[in-house]
């Protein structure tokens, strides 16, 4: 039952409407007995200064951010080191007369890759150059011996302490690098749409393995990559444990891991039987 006493926490984007975190962190909340709720509240891409506003003159403990707010977040706030390193952040908290925000996604993502048990040592594409695509880059710099980014208009990326020119979206180029690419990682809300453009994967090594970072079962790209006998993977582990790492600097107590993955399997079972 909620009162007047009850906190509330939430996600902003634009849209909103696809995204599995409410149903996920709502089921952390009750296991572990927190007078609070998860709410979804679309924003528009310029809205984003009015919304933190209103966000913090309500009383609102915490915020999730998603596309395309997280780079628009990060000037808004008061990153941490974490957060400045990625150029983005998806997590912010309200503190007193202060705006804290961070990055739970490289977390998130690294933990993906544990999980899904994908080498990213060696040759690494990253498709695009948003919020989540600096996040990846982030964690793959630690990692990867060379990282590649494609955008849809070539430009120079600055992301944990380097800067990348990113390679222009077109046929020639993406053949060209994706015979040498031993992961390749869509970091864009291409696997969203209904109709996503799709991707000749046959140039890849057949060592090579694809993560596509929507939150999906699957996607047209991870069929059409486990159809050439690649490993495959969504991103469903990296929304479970950034929003785990969200939901403890929130509320200070351990993330019910178990609880949030079942939560999320549910959701997304249903989703495809929709």
């Amino acid at each position: 039952m909620f009162t007047s006493r009850t906190q509330l926490v939430g996600l902003i984007g634009w849209p909103v409407e696809h995204s599995f975190s409410p149903a996920m962190q709502n089921a952390a909340i009750e296991a572990v007995g927190l007078d609070l709720i998860y709410l979804p509240f679309p924003v528009m891409p310029d809205g984003l200064p009015a919304a933190l506003q209103g966000a913090r003159a309500l009383g609102i403990r915490g915020l999730n951010i998603t596309l395309p707010h997280k780079e628009s977040a990060l000037r808004l706030t008061q990153p941490d080191a974490i957060g400045l390193k990625v150029g983005a952040v998806n997590t912010i908290l309200f503190d007193r007369d202060r705006t804290r925000s961070t990055n739970t996604d490289v977390h998130g993502f690294e933990m993906l890759l544990v999980e899904s048990e994908i080498p990213a040592t060696g040759r690494v594409v990253v498709l695009g150059g948003g919020g989540a695509a600096r996040a990846v880059v982030t964690a793959l710099l630690q990692k990867a011996r060379q990282v590649t980014l494609v955008t849809r208009r070539p430009r120079e990326i600055a992301v944990a302490g380097a800067t990348l020119q990113s390679v222009a979206w077109d046929a020639p180029n993406l053949a060209r690098l994706f015979k040498g690419t031993e992961l390749l990682i869509d970091a864009t809300p291409r696997g969203l749409a209904e109709m996503e453009e799709s991707l000749d994967l046959e140039p890849l090594p057949s060592n090579a393995s694809v993560i596509d970072l929507t939150v999906s079962s699957e996607t047209a790209l991870t069929r059409a990559a486990r159809a050439r006998g690649l490993l495959a993977a969504t991103g469903e582990a990296m929304l479970l444990h950034q929003g785990a790492k969200s939901f403890e600097l929130w509320t200070g107590h351990p993330a019910p891991i178990d609880v949030m993955r079942q939560a999320l399997a549910r959701e997304l079972s249903s989703s495809v039987a929709s």
